[in-house]
Order: C-alpha cells, then sequence, then structure tokens
C-alpha cells in the first residue's frame, strides 16, 4: 500500500490545483448557495416605516410585534420622513401609531388610532396594513376582554381585586404558551426552536451529498485515464495484478475523501449550527463508500474521459431532481413508496447507517475483483 501512495501522489503533482479544488467542491458551494440565499431573503424584505408618536408599552410592543416578522423591514422615522422616502419609493408604506393610542385601546375604541401612507407602487401595503390591523384588533381584544373580567369581578363582589395590567399579562402569557401557529426561517434538517412550524429551504446535507456525488465522478477520471496509458502492459512484470492496483486505489482515495468529509461535518457545524453525533458519521461514512464504489465501477464502464464527464454531469442532474435532497418529493414518494427504497440517497438524508446499496455495490466490486484478478507471483 505504501508504494501505491508514493505512486499515487506522485501523479498529484501534476494536477494538485484540480484535485484540491474538487475536493473542497462540496464544502464551498453548499456554503455559498446557503449566504446567496441568506442574502436574497434579507433583501427581498418589504421596507416599511413606522412613526410612534407615544412610547408607551402598548405603542411599542405593536411595534416589535411588527419587527418579528420575517418578511418586513421597518424603519423608524418621523412623519415627513416617511412622506419623503415614499415619495421616492424607498419605502413601500408608512404607518403613524398616533397620540393616545394607549389610552384609547383601554377605553375599547379600536378606530382611528393608526394613519397611513402609500403610494400607486405600494404593493405590499393590503398584506402590511391587514397584519397591522391585525396586532391593532388582538391589543383591544386583550383590553376588551380585561373589562368585561373586572366587570364580573365587581358585580360578582369577589374578594380578590384584579387590576387591568395583570389581566393584560396574564392573557399575554397565556397566547406564549399556547401560540396556535409560528413559522420561523430555517434550513432543512437544522436546529429548531422549540415546538416552532419550521419553513424549511434547503437541505445542507443534501445539498452536499448532490455535490459530493458530482466531485467524486470526476475524480475517479483516473481510472479511465490510466487504462488508456501505457501503464497496463507492465503490471505483467509487477508483483501485484493491474486490479489490485485499482483496488488500493480505489481505498487510498475513499480514506482521503472520508477526511474531507469530516472536515465538512466540521465546517456545517461551525457555519450552519449542524448537529454531529453518531447517526451523522454513520451516515457519512456509509455513504462515501457507496460515492466511491459507484464512481469506481462506473468509470471502469467508458474508455471515452469527456463521454463519461458527460454521464457524471446527467446522473449528478438526476439524482438532484429525484431524489428530494435538494427538491422536495414528498407527494411522489407518498404515493410511490417503493421509490425510497431505489434512492440511494433516502438513508443518508435521514441518518440512517443501513444502505441497501452499499452491499449489491460490495458484491459488484468483488464479483469484478475476482474475475480474473488473480495475483501475479
Amino acid at each position: 500500500m505504501k508504494s501505491i501512495i508514493q505512486t499515487r501522489l506522485i501523479h498529484w503533482k501534476k494536477q494538485w490545483l484540480s484535485l484540491l479544488f474538487w475536493l473542497i467542491f462540496p464544502i464551498i458551494a453548499s456554503l455559498l448557495i446557503i449566504n446567496v440565499t441568506s442574502l436574497i431573503q434579507e433583501d427581498s424584505k418589504i421596507p416599511v416605516g413606522f412613526v410612534l408618536e407615544e412610547n408607551t408599552p402598548m405603542a411599542e410592543a405593536l411595534l416589535e410585534s411588527v419587527k418579528d416578522s420575517p418578511l418586513i423591514r421597518v424603519f423608524e422615522v418621523t412623519e415627513n420622513q416617511a412622506r419623503d422616502m415614499i415619495e421616492r419609493h424607498e419605502l413601500d408604506s408608512a404607518f403613524i401609531i398616533k397620540d393616545g393610542y394607549e389610552q384609547q385601546i383601554h377605553r375599547g375604541n379600536r378606530n382611528k388610532l393608526i394613519t397611513s401612507y402609500k403610494s400607486d407602487l405600494s404593493f405590499a401595503y393590503t398584506p402590511v396594513s391587514e397584519m397591522v390591523v391585525s396586532y391593532v384588533q388582538e391589543d383591544a381584544g386583550k383590553a376588551k376582554a380585561a373589562h368585561t373580567v373586572m366587570h364580573l369581578a365587581e358585580t360578582l363582589k369577589t374578594s380578590e381585586a384584579v387590576t387591568f395590567d395583570e389581566i393584560i399579562s396574564l392573557s399575554e402569557e397565556i397566547q406564549s404558551r399556547e401560540d396556535l401557529l409560528r413559522t420561523t426561517f430555517s434550513f432543512n434538517h437544522g436546529p429548531s426552536n422549540g415546538n416552532d412550524a419550521d419553513i424549511t429551504i434547503w437541505n445542507v446535507w443534501g445539498l452536499w451529498a448532490i455535490f459530493s456525488i458530482l466531485s467524486t465522478l470526476l475524480l475517479f477520471d483516473w481510472v479511465i485515464k490510466e487504462r488508456n496509458s501505457s501503464l497496463v502492459s507492465r503490471f505483467s512484470f509487477i508483483r501485484f495484478s493491474y486490479k489490485s492496483y485499482l483496488l488500493q486505489n480505489l481505498i487510498f482515495y475513499t480514506a482521503v475523501l472520508l477526511f474531507v468529509d469530516s472536515t465538512a461535518a466540521l465546517v456545517f457545524h461551525l457555519h450552519v449550527g449542524e448537529t454531529i453525533n453518531f447517526r451523522l458519521v454513520g451516515a457519512i461514512i456509509s455513504f462515501r463508500f457507496i460515492c466511491s464504489m459507484a464512481a469506481f465501477l462506473l468509470a471502469l464502464l467508458f474508455k471515452n474521459v469527456y463521454l463519461f464527464y458527460g454521464v457524471s454531469f446527467a446522473i449528478t442532474l438526476f439524482l438532484a431532481i429525484n431524489s428530494g435532497a435538494v427538491l422536495p418529493i414528498e407527494g411522489l414518494t407518498g404515493r410511490f413508496e417503493w421509490l425510497e427504497y431505489l434512492n440511494p440517497l433516502h438513508p443518508f438524508l435521514h441518518q440512517e447507517i443501513w444502505n441497501s446499496w452499499l452491499i449489491i455495490l460490495i458484491l459488484i466490486l468483488g464479483i469484478w475483483f475476482a474475475k480474473g484478478g488473480k495475483l501475479n507471483a
């Protein structure tokens, strides 16, 4: 094995740049897509101006509720600034929380509490205004409930005196504890916050798996190049067979790729917050053996390296569309469950160590090696 490693390192001296590129390509491409997606999401937020004419807790709470929306970027401005920015189309719309907002809410009045500005190009004014109105109605509903409870307490002449603020605080506590719907932007299979119903955008390991398949296929072009060289005829004078030479190189490539895969797991843990556990490690090792053996066996079928490149890209594209690693296919697999068993990426995406494709490829590799694979003396 030592001579195999030395020989391979000599080959790598002439192509170290392309080798390094394809080794780190899955990590770089996955992080690039994740970062670009985050930037697009940030830039696609709707710019909305807010003017606070009073600094009461209820008015500030309303503003914070709007800021918590993942689709809106809030700018705190004055009324004159809001008008100017809307005229320059720097803001989609603007809302003014009028002076006396909290006092009117406490009185049960919900009319003419907020003034809004918009232009002919305010395409998002309707949904944003409805969202703001819903928050105002929520505050008004809490106030009405508090007045009802206080009225009942006076009617029943209970000994426990409950204040308006205590009832509001209790209702907010119950609301946060019994939240009916909450959605947050996160990456698929990434860390979640409690019971949040996440809107999954990208499967980080799915992206990495697709790019890793492509890079592995292209790295194994060495099989075709060395079969077409004059090296094969020299194995009649070497102590081990050509098949043994290929197999030992397959083992060496797999070991190098496993090291790169462990680096990918560490990078995703630090950058994206992916959890590293024994299931993930086992799934990565199983996936790496499958990729390496599949790329090796596929390369054995070709004599033209450019045709091999074309087929490699076609296979990668097919898996990206049909494996569920990038695009969701739950509706299709729900109707045809047998597709999950044919999908080589399904066990890896669910962090399962067992993969039937691993056994199949080991058997095929064993048959290839045993067929005329006698070692030379």
